[in-house]
């Protein structure tokens, strides 16, 4: 009787490897693609539940984020909102006012507390006979973080200015902001991510959501959420925006 065949010869080895190979190859293409799809699904998803918080706020509030009574200050520059648990007492007016309206700067939706407490704001908080107040957290489920972020894009204003450059200006550090799903390496000091004010930079991160006028004629306002899109810039054909008005 003849020997039995033991193992497997060479050529057989590389006839399996090239086929295991070519499947490798053809199922990475095929999850790029639907990993790149289903991030842009996962923007337009979380975008729609940015706009539900915004919309909210402003059903119990009467305002958007940042303005009226959750603006920085009244007219007469007496501050509304109290921002030494984010920015300590160090800060500059100018600096205070840069970090404030960011457009990127969600954390009146995040907060936990109200944005009007220890004021005697009738908005301090929710009030069942009226219907109105803060009742948040607006946003919960989302991993929020701390960007640095120029003010380029930054007018002074909630409104921000859809005309300018999140990367050009004065830096403005440690924004408590929403990332979108799109990974990108840092590399520079603008548009860096930590978990913490201050904390080591995240190798890889989305780019901040915006929130901002998005009509750059200043006789209209039309507020609405941006996504830098997959290529991580901003004012390119890629960027995804959602009207909330």
């Amino acid at each position: 009787m003849g020997r039995k065949k033991q193992g497997f010869s060479l050529i057989e080895l590389l006839v399996v490897v090239s086929l295991l190979a070519a499947v490798a190859f053809i199922a990475t293409g095929t999850f790029r693609g639907v990993g790149e799809n289903a991030n842009d699904r996962l923007v337009r998803v979380e975008m729609q539940e940015i706009a539900k918080a915004i919309r909210q706020f402003k059903a119990d509030t009467g305002y958007y984020p940042k303005t009226g009574p959750f603006a920085l200050s009244d007219s007469d520059g007496v501050p509304y909102a109290n921002l030494n648990s984010y920015l300590g007492t160090s800060a500059s007016a100018a600096e205070r006012e840069r970090w404030f309206y960011s457009p990127a700067n969600f954390y009146q939706l995040l907060a936990s507390t109200s944005p009007l407490a220890g004021t005697g704001h009738p908005l301090e908080t929710w009030t069942p006979e009226s219907g109105r107040g803060w009742r948040g957290p607006y946003l919960k489920g989302f991993e929020d973080g701390f960007v640095d972020i120029g003010d380029g894009i930054n007018d002074g204003t909630a409104l921000g200015d859809v005309s300018g450059d999140p990367l050009a200006g004065n830096r403005i550090p440690n924004v408590p902001g929403l990332a979108d799903p799109f990974d990108h390496r840092t590399a520079n000091a603008r548009l860096d991510w930590s978990a913490t004010p201050g904390g080591t930079k995240r190798e890889k991160w989305g780019r901040p959501y915006l929130f901002l006028d998005l009509d750059a004629d200043a006789s209209v306002v039309r507020m609405g959420l941006v996504s830098m899109g997959p290529d991580g810039e901003y004012g390119t054909d890629d960027d995804i925006q959602l009207s909330i008005d």
